[in-house]
């Protein structure tokens, strides 16, 4: 199915948004500006009976208990201008999730098709208003923006310099380490936002409590309230500054002003490397002198040795192929630090006691993200927390050795280890426990494991066509879906998946099962489901359209379907995919089937944000399997922009 995308220029959205939001020419308040959107709105979209693909949320994934990305077929029903939003119909999806009918949908989630019932609709309009509401919130409008003063022209004050900045990062004006700060600024203001809503919320609904418990309760969540609150008008005095184009220049020459030299910090070990750290908080001489002993036997007697307390400072403090011996108890980091490219933490204690957690506020998807040769992690306990990944690996190998990868609270979105193209995975003897999936191989990847358990997991392993894995001695039962799912076009024959037993892997000669048990998996052993999941939903929208517009779109599905396949077929497709220079930072992009957007040091909670560029919407017109992408950080805002202003996206 194709959607509309949208590319202009820096004069075309500023002569868009004025007018948009400064027609009546008088002064436009924050609190004014989502009236102004609503009767922008009213003029131009059409009201009803328009056909779109809904990039369901991940937090309305949690909330309904599917997986996420999951993109489905929907239809308007009824706009609430007022509140930018649309009732919409939900009349096809993918797998057997079960929806409501009908769902409110905030406009900006929703991606108008090209192919239409009724053509006497302005869809092209209707898409493009939508693609500038999209924009504007994604890029334009900060969580802090609805608390500014009463008496400033919003427009006059940010419209210019938010749109500036957005373009000279787009066109790389920008260096990499500002750009990282305001993104990850940005990402954190935007938690900061939600957490504000929801503990609100939760305030409100604690009028059931007696009054001592409310007080109690309400207590805490004030002070909490206070402290987001504090920090989110901190980071607004920050985005001010760089939102100011000199100060910006400024920040750009000095970048080093205001952050850690991690080359101060190692300045002692200059001439004596390599160098290993030692994360102990104190004990006795006894204790302290055992615990050194047990570093003795993975260490080189001309090693230089450092001793913290925190294990962070470890991480911050480290270099590639550092080694960072860990101490029995609850860590908390914010980041992998100069181990990024290779290296080792190990525990010297019981790896059931030494947990690694996300620090609060985190504004990353995933706890461990490496890039390097090679990385190991040993004897330890990996706790996603509120994060959707536990381990991310990129490029190189990474390797587990007696570790424990587990999600405190359960979610089917919980991810245990992501294995992205041309990167390798080797475990041995580790357990992943109250997962979403527990292990994701993208096309491309390799997986090796042995002697590993999964425990009270939805899925087991996920993987797509050109990714292997090796199985040997592995449990994969009690799973409340499937204990392996393969994602292809190479073993299927039609659009109809298949479930059953490991009977069905008997001809994948990409996976290799040794001594594996699968016991009580409730929904089956091995799923095999078709590679572009769009395919059923746009099968089962055909057959509820009139005889006479169903054979023109089989033909136009039959031949999406031929350009997926030639897609797909591309033989450099994985080494143009894998690692590329954004405005924002790096972005590592993968299989457009099936993708996990990720970016270094920001959002990556798999943002619900959109983009502005091709990228999202070949994703969205190829599957129903499409993740998230911040527009802001989208692969192909290097592009120069088009004059069209209604250019339909092909896959």
């Amino acid at each position: 199915m194709e959607v509309y995308t949208f590319d202009k220029s820096f004069q075309e959205r500023i002569n868009e948004f004025t007018e948009i939001l400064s027609s009546r020419e008088t002064i436009v308040p924050a609190s004014r500006i989502k009236s102004e959107w609503s009767y922008h709105l009213e003029l131009v979209i059409e009201p009803v009976g328009w056909q779109a693909l809904w990039k369901i949320p991940r937090l309305t994934c949690q909330d309904l208990q599917i997986h996420y990305p999951t993109v489905v077929v929907v239809s308007a029903e009824h706009i609430d201008y007022s509140e930018l939003t649309v009732c919409v119909k939900i009349i096809a999806v993918q797998d057997e999730i079960h929806l409501p009918e009908k769902y409110q949908v905030p406009l900006i989630e929703l991606y108008p098709t090209k192919n239409q019932n009724n053509s006497a609709l302005d869809i092209i309009g209707t898409a493009e208003c939508i693609e500038q509401l999209r924009f504007f919130y994604n890029h334009l409008w900060m969580p802090w923006d609805v608390d500014d003063d009463e008496n400033f022209d919003w427009v006059l004050l940010h419209l210019e310099t938010r749109l500036r900045l957005f373009f000279d990062i787009k066109r790389n004006n920008v260096n990499k380490e500002t750009a990282d700060i305001i993104r990850t600024l940005i990402k954190e203001a935007k938690d900061i936002s939600d957490k504000i809503s929801r503990l609100e919320a939760d305030i409100s609904d604690d009028d059931e409590e007696t009054e001592e418990t409310k007080f109690l309760v309400d207590e805490g969540k004030t002070c909490q309230l206070m402290k987001l609150h504090l920090r989110m008008q901190q980071i607004k005095a920050e985005v001010n500054v760089v939102e100011n184009p000199a100060m910006r220049d400024v920040l750009q020459r000095n970048p080093n002003s205001n952050t850690p030299n991690r080359q101060v910090k190692r300045k002692e070990s200059l001439d004596r490397k390599p160098e290993a750290f030692v994360v102990w908080r104190g004990g006795s001489l006894e204790d302290t002198i055992i615990s050194l002993k047990k570093v003795d036997k993975f260490v080189t007697k001309d090693t230089f040795i450092k001793i913290t307390a925190d294990l962070q400072e470890a991480l911050d403090a480290s270099e590639t192929n550092d080694k960072v011996f860990v101490a029995e108890g609850e860590h908390y980091i914010s980041g992998v630090g100069g181990l990024e490219y290779g290296g080792t933490i190990k525990s010297i204690g019981n790896s059931i006691n030494t947990i690694i957690h996300a620090k609060e506020n985190i504004c990353c998807s995933s706890l461990f993200d490496f890039s390097g040769e090679e990385v190991v992690l040993d004897n330890v306990t990996v706790d996603l927390g509120e994060l959707l990944v536990g381990i991310l690996t990129r490029k190189g190998i990474i390797k587990l050795r007696d570790c424990k990868i587990f999600a405190s609270n359960h979610s089917v979105m919980k991810l245990g280890i992501v294995v992205l193209p041309n990167s390798k995975l080797i475990a041995e003897n580790t357990i992943f426990v109250n997962l979403g999936t527990a292990v994701v191989v993208h096309a491309a990847g390799e997986v090796t494991l042995k002697d590993c358990k999964f425990e009270r997991c939805t899925e087991g392993i996920q993987l797509q066509d050109e990714s292997r894995i090796r199985l040997t001695n592995c449990c994969l039962s009690g799973f409340m879906e499937y204990g392996i799912r393969l994602e292809t076009q190479k073993y299927l024959t039609s659009a109809e998946g298949k479930s059953g037993s490991v009977n069905l892997l008997v001809d994948v000669t990409e996976i290799s099962l040794k001594g594996c048990t699968f016991e009580n998996n409730i929904q089956g052993d091995v799923l095999l489901k078709p590679r572009t999941m769009a395919c059923n939903a746009i099968n089962i929208f055909i057959w509820n359209l009139s005889k006479n517009i169903q054979s023109k779109l089989i033909f136009l599905f039959r031949e999406l379907n031929k350009l997926i396949n030639n897609m797909i077929k591309t033989s450099d497709l994985f080494n143009q995919l894998i690692d590329k220079q954004t405005q924002f930072g790096n972005s590592r992009i993968l299989s457009p089937s099936d993708s996990i957007f990720v970016f270094k040091k920001t959002e990556s909670d798999y943002e619900e944000h959109s983009s502005d560029d091709e990228t999202l919407s070949r994703n969205l017109s190829c599957t129903t399997a499409c993740y998230d992408i911040n527009p802001l950080e989208s692969e192909d805002l290097e592009t120069s922009s088009r004059e069209s202003s209604g250019e339909s996206a092909n896959p």
